[in-house]
């Protein structure tokens, strides 16, 4: 009778310890993104914009995809910022947007950063 129930003891834990190292084992699925081309142009008025085109390098569907450049002087003193995103950006797809200087000294824009986040539902960004 002992060796029964220590033998069911055993069981027990055993099978404890196999289903709780199941629920632990379901990580998100890794969203990455790649800026394949980036150009800044300024047209006659002054206007400086950045054009991109981003690719979703990742075998996971990026629900959302946020790209976010901020723009600096020759000081490297931030003059502006302004993001853009979208929405279930799939495997190796691109996407293509222009993001806009808005600030008053635009105009003395020399130099961009370009930073990218993604994620999905089950997973963070």
């Amino acid at each position: 009778m002992i060796k029964r129930l220590s033998f069911g003891v055993f069981l027990t834990v055993i099978l404890l310890a196999s289903g709780l190292s199941c629920i632990g084992s379901g990580s998100a699925p890794i969203v990455e993104l790649s800026v394949l081309k980036h150009e800044m142009t300024k047209d006659e008025a002054g206007a400086v914009a950045v054009k991109v085109t981003v690719k979703n390098t990742s075998h996971a569907v990026a629900e959302l995809a946020e790209v976010k450049v901020s723009f600096y002087d020759a000081g490297k003193n931030l003059i502006d910022s302004s993001s853009d995103s979208v929405m279930n950006l799939g495997p190796d797809e691109t996407w293509e947007f222009e993001i806009t200087c808005r600030g008053e000294r635009c105009g003395e824009v020399t130099s961009y950063d370009i930073k990218t986040t993604a994620g999905t539902s089950s997973g963070g960004f």
